[in-house]
């Protein structure tokens, strides 16, 4: 099953750019969220199949993250992303629960069929 509506939580405009990019030509819906209380908002509004957060950004703590939008989405898929270096968010990511907590390069390769519901 592919994944029609997609929720970031993501505040890098930079990298939001990116994302737009992939989204537009998989032909996926792609909305953001700036803060926890947004993400529980576009999830309730838009029920989204997969959410990507960007654990780098201390706005979205991964269990606090995975608590909020699982009540407000509880079939979503949710895939975390930091730098490679940065192991604490992304073991922390794991240990709540996310599907995934990849490298933001290794993210950034996968973007497509994460987007498609492939990976």
């Amino acid at each position: 099953m592919s994944a029609k509506v997609v929720l970031g939580l993501v505040r890098d405009l930079f990298f939001r750019s990116k994302l737009d990019a992939v989204a537009e030509s998989a032909g996926i819906e792609l909305f953001y969220a700036s803060d926890l209380e947004a993400a529980t908002r576009q999830c309730t509004a838009h029920n989204p199949s997969l959410i990507l957060v960007d654990l780098s950004d201390a706005a979205f703590p991964a269990a606090s993250t995975a608590e909020r939008v699982r009540t407000a989405a509880p079939e979503a898929r949710i895939v975390g992303f930091a730098s490679h270096v940065d192991l604490k968010p992304l073991r922390a990511a794991k240990d709540a629960g996310f599907a995934s907590a990849l490298s933001r390069s290794e993210f950034t390769a996968k973007l497509p069929e994460l987007l498609r519901g492939q990976s």
